[in-house]
C-alpha cells in the first residue's frame, strides 16, 4: 500500500534525476484516492553536438549545452560521438578544450567516460554526470572529437 505521494513534478529539461525537480510530497496520500497511479519515464539517450570549429567534423562535445569534462576522455568515447552524429569513427579525440575556451568555474554535464566504442549513445557508456570545477583544473577541461565520413 502507498503510504505517501509525490506530484506537481516540474523539471527544467536539464536534470538528471527527478530528485533535482520541483515537486510537492504529501505525508498520507488522500482518502479519495482510492488507487494511487504511477508514473514512469523512458529516457532515448543523450543528443550531442560539436562546438567551436566551422566544420561539422570536429569540435567540442556538448550534452544539453553543457560540455563534458576531459578526464579519461579517449578515441573509445569519440568514437561513439562520432558515430552518434552521422560519421564512420574518430580521427582523433582532444582534450583540453581544442575548440571551445572554457574558463575556470565551469559546469561540465559528465566526465569519466569508459565507453568500448561499440556503443550507438554515450549514455550507453559508464560514465560520472555532473562536475563543476572551481579552480584552475577547470580552465579549458573540455572533450573534443575530429570525425571522418
Amino acid at each position: 500500500t502507498t503510504s505517501s505521494m509525490v506530484h506537481d513534478i516540474k523539471c527544467r529539461g536539464d536534470e538528471w534525476s527527478l530528485a533535482a525537480c520541483s515537486y510537492k510530497e504529501d505525508g498520507d496520500c488522500p482518502a479519495s484516492v482510492r488507487s494511487p497511479k504511477g508514473a514512469g519515464v523512458v529516457c532515448q539517450g543523450y543528443n550531442v553536438e560539436l562546438r567551436g570549429e566551422s566544420n561539422s567534423r570536429e569540435g567540442d562535445v556538448y550534452i544539453t549545452n553543457q560540455p563534458i569534462f576531459h578526464y579519461n576522455w579517449g578515441t573509445e568515447d569519440a568514437n561513439v560521438i562520432c558515430r552518434m552524429l552521422g560519421f564512420n569513427g574518430v580521427t582523433r579525440a582532444t582534450t583540453g578544450s581544442t575548440f571551445v575556451g572554457l574558463p575556470r568555474y565551469t559546469r561540465y554535464k559528465a566526465y569519466n567516460f569508459g565507453c568500448s566504442g561499440s556503443e550507438t549513445n554515450l549514455a550507453d557508456c559508464p560514465h560520472t554526470l555532473n562536475y563543476y570545477t572551481s579552480g584552475s583544473s577547470g580552465a579549458n577541461g573540455g572533450s573534443g572529437v575530429v570525425c571522418y565520413y
